[in-house]
């Protein structure tokens, strides 16, 4: 295998007959190093993207959520409302309680979802630091008070110094329906706009939140009834998988809910659209290096004599095939290391310095970089795959024939 090598070394780096083919090996190696480099960037910008919507989404969801497996109400037992029997890891639990309301605000009208927790929910939920205007205080002695979504509060027109109240409708869970008085049907409240939240996602945006004891009210539930819990851990946790389990126990027959599983759509979406991108990459880097299909063709039609003196010698075809095919090997190697190296440095300068800014008002100020040893591998492992396959059809056909 050495001396194939040392041949297939020579023929690389020594000066051809024909300087076109000198020309097409350059604009090989030159192209799957532009491909492997195009690779490695986009994949650690994408990174950056990914890890930057990470934090975003999940800078204000529970650690757990914890749901029942059928139905819509979730009935807590006093072991489970009993903070003895949670693990020692877990910072707060908060019963919160959902459902779409029919909400009126001067002359406009709406239907949003309500979240009903308590106070020291927004103690626990880093989202009440989004306040746009207001406060996070959800009642003030009998006033009771709610914090809307941006995109809720601004298609209502409110603003926390407005004193027009909020009147929230929800219709009744039991008793005969009233066709001749309606209101008597459905359950009703007034609330006062204490805040403006800055939602991070356009559900979020469209949240309005209220006192667990008026979301009671309105929907008529009882105090051990909710439609979820929202689990915060203590900063630092780790092992997040045996808390889940404990959490699990305590609840069996509930659906236990991680930060991933939350946002599995959205996690979902986003590798599809890695993969579909590495791919498109993927292919544009194999048809460059169809290049190399040519300049082996033209190599070996000029190392005929060459060929020939080797199998005088007593070399067999495979041998002289094999020299051949590490020559092709070897310019995909070549370009896809130059192109992984010099990809890998201008990421690393992008992430460290970030000199390309995004322009507008956004909340990222540059584009985000992380580097992924897997990326690096997965960029290397692939384009070496595509050179030696596409040097390995021309040497296969024409020593065949």
């Amino acid at each position: 295998m050495r001396t194939r090598i040392h041949i297939a070394l020579r023929y690389l780096f020594a000066k051809k007959k024909h300087n076109v083919i000198n020309i097409i090996s350059g604009i090989s190696a030159a192209g799957i190093a532009i491909g492997s480099m195009a690779l490695v960037i986009i994949l650690s910008v994408y990174n950056g993207f990914d890890n930057s919507i990470r934090e975003i989404y999940e800078s204000y969801k529970a650690d757990f959520v914890i749901t029942p497996k059928s139905g819509k109400t979730l009935i807590l037992t006093p072991e489970q409302l009993s903070r003895q029997a949670w693990p020692t890891q877990v910072q707060s639990a908060h019963p919160v309680i959902e459902e779409n309301v029919f909400i009126k605000y001067g002359a406009k009208e709406t239907i949003a979802r309500m979240k009903g927790a308590d106070s020291a929910y927004f103690e626990a939920n880093p989202l009440g630091s989004n306040l746009i205007e207001g406060s996070s205080r959800l009642h003030l002695n009998e006033i009771g008070f709610a914090l809307l979504g941006e995109v809720l509060a601004y298609n209502l027109g409110a603003r926390t110094r407005f004193s027009t109240p909020i009147e929230l409708y929800f219709p009744k869970t039991s008793g005969n329906v009233s066709i001749t008085n309606p209101l008597e049907s459905v359950n009703y409240c007034k609330v006062f706009h204490g805040g403006t939240l800055q939602g991070q996602s356009s559900d979020e945006s469209s949240l309005i939140y209220v006192s667990r004891q008026i979301a009671m009210e309105l929907t008529g539930k009882a105090d051990n009834e909710c439609s979820s819990v929202e689990v915060f851990l203590n900063k630092g946790i780790t092992g997040a998988d045996d808390v889940k389990g404990e959490i699990e126990s305590l609840f069996p027959d509930c659906t236990v809910k991680d930060k991933l599983e939350q946002n599995a759509t959205l996690y979902r979406m986003m590798n599809a659209e890695r993969g579909a991108i590495y791919l498109i990459l993927f292919f544009i880097t194999a048809i460059i290096s169809i290049n190399i299909f040519s300049c082996l063709s033209m190599m070996i039609a000029e190392k005929r004599e060459d060929i020939e003196t080797f199998l005088g010698l007593g070399a067999t075809k495979e041998f002289v095939k094999e020299i051949f095919l590490l020559h092709g090997t070897l310019i995909s190697l070549l370009g896809c290391i130059a192109g992984t190296v010099i990809g890998t440095a201008l990421a690393l300068t992008q992430q460290i310095f970030g000199f390309i800014t995004i322009p507008g008002n956004y909340v990222l100020s540059a584009f985000p970089v992380e580097i992924r040893a897997t990326d690096i591998l997965l960029t290397f492992v692939g384009v070496s795959l595509i050179g030696f396959l596409v040097s390995w059809i021309p040497c296969k056909k024409i020593f065949k024939n």
